[in-house]
């Protein structure tokens, strides 16, 4: 089905230029979920039908021997920290500048986050600040492959051989990115991917892990799934005599699997579309003052889930970011400012509550006393502090050069008001 942006003149009389909705919700879809309603159980407990057929298409996609689904991008990476055996009293390297859920699955865990700080233009963790942080209580790392862009995995993956810790990939923004040619989710120990509905994969809610090996593969059986599955795939392996019910069970819902195997046959070709929006959308801000459009490192693609841009209010006189988002959105122009407060200054990791009892911070496992103070981690600090910018995707899937140029001759307008000193 062919879409476009579209004019929103007999709506509202505004004649502002909307994107195309996400997500695609058409007829190919709404049949297979019909479908599974009718013919497949609403609780499948073993790895059997829709679910299975995500399971085997994605791991072909990533190019990994196994791919295991669950019910959220969260229980993925909550299980690949415990298949990795994170646990009380380890330490595991991660941003300070993600959403709150990849680090909430390391206290989950009864693990310790150590904030290592981010590269300046692509927003990832620093494989030099990764190695600063490195102690003999590190367990794993974590990378997150932040608004779609790889992190520098190459550096990352040497620092984790030669310490013998596992290396974690946070890819819920990030499907289809490539880092030298290879996808994300394919490049360290366990890949981790959301398909909520705001992804560029999506399935409603949902999650899915690939990896390579076997080993894991009944690890993550053991802790994530029915016992009935365990039964099916462990009956007769090592991991068989742990077939129990006191687990989390974090199987995926068989009408998310459904919406997300339609959605993966159009991932690259959605994918390729954003990618071309981006550019031509970077070209066009790149020459409006106060704004630095979005940066993609040599070797890289782009998977474009948001649009990163950082605001520079010396240049447009001191103007306050918020003075200059609330004049887009008058032009109908929504913009955020996506994690706002680094992790590690939160008031939770500033208290060290979560647990209760000061754990995991201070339980009797811990090595040491981990703090998190102002100056830990300065670029995010510093792009949290009035610079960060960032512009949904919705409607990048398609070509949409009017509602690019609206986006930009509304950038325009406010940088001119900014420099006349009207915000």
């Amino acid at each position: 089905m062919e879409e476009t942006t579209k004019t929103n003149r007999e709506a509202d009389g505004t004649g502002r230029i909307e994107p195309s909705p996400w997500p695609v919700i058409d007829d190919e879809v709404i049949e297979a979920v019909v479908r599974v309603l009718k013919e497949e159980s609403l609780s499948p407990i073993m790895q059997v039908g829709t679910i299975k057929e995500f399971e085997d298409s994605f791991a072909h996609y990533q190019g990994r021997k196994f791919a295991f689904a669950v019910n959220s991008g969260t229980a993925a990476l909550d299980t690949a920290l415990h298949v990795s055996g994170v646990g009380p009293g380890d330490e595991v390297i991660v941003s300070p500048y993600t959403w709150g859920a990849t680090v909430g699955c390391i206290l989950h865990n009864n693990a310790i986050p150590v904030f290592a700080d981010i590269d300046p233009l692509t927003f990832n963790i620093r494989p030099d600040e990764i190695q600063k942080k490195i102690t003999d209580r590190t367990k794993a790392i974590v990378t997150v492959h932040i608004y779609g862009h790889p992190c520098d995995m190459d550096p990352i993956n040497e620092i984790a051989r030669k310490h013998n810790i596992r290396v974690i990939e946070d890819c819920a923004q990030a499907h289809g990115a490539t880092y030298k040619g290879k996808k994300v989710g394919s490049l360290g120990d366990i890949g981790c991917f959301s398909i909520q509905a705001s992804k560029n994969l999506i399935g409603g809610e949902g999650g899915i892990l690939v990896f390579d090996d076997e080993a894991l593969f009944d690890e993550v059986v053991s802790w994530a799934s029915h016992p009935v599955r365990q039964f099916q795939e462990l009956s007769d392996r090592p991991l068989g005599k742990y077939i129990d019910s006191i687990a989390p069970n974090f199987r995926m819902h068989p009408v998310s699997a459904a919406i997300a195997n339609v959605q993966l046959k159009r991932l690259d070709t959605w994918l390729a579309q954003r990618q071309k929006n981006l550019v031509y959308l970077t070209k066009a801000l790149s020459d409006i003052p106060g704004i630095r459009p979005t940066y993609v490192a040599q070797n890289c693609t782009h998977a474009v889930h948001m649009i990163p841009l950082t605001y520079k209010a010396e240049e447009l006189n001191g103007a306050p970011l918020e003075n200059f988002r609330n004049a887009l959105a008058l032009e109908g122009i929504e913009t955020n400012s996506y994690v706002n407060v680094p992790i590690h200054l939160r008031p939770r990791f500033q208290e060290q509550r979560f647990w209760g009892k000061g754990c995991p911070w201070t339980c009797g496992h811990a090595g040491r006393m981990v703090e998190y103070k102002v100056g830990d981690c300065p670029v995010a600090e510093k792009r949290c502090s009035g610079e960060e910018l960032c512009l949904p995707s919705v409607g990048f899937h398609v070509p949409c050069n009017e509602y690019l140029d609206h986006i930009v001759a509304s950038f325009k307008k406010a940088a001119n008001q900014a420099l006349a000193g009207s915000l």
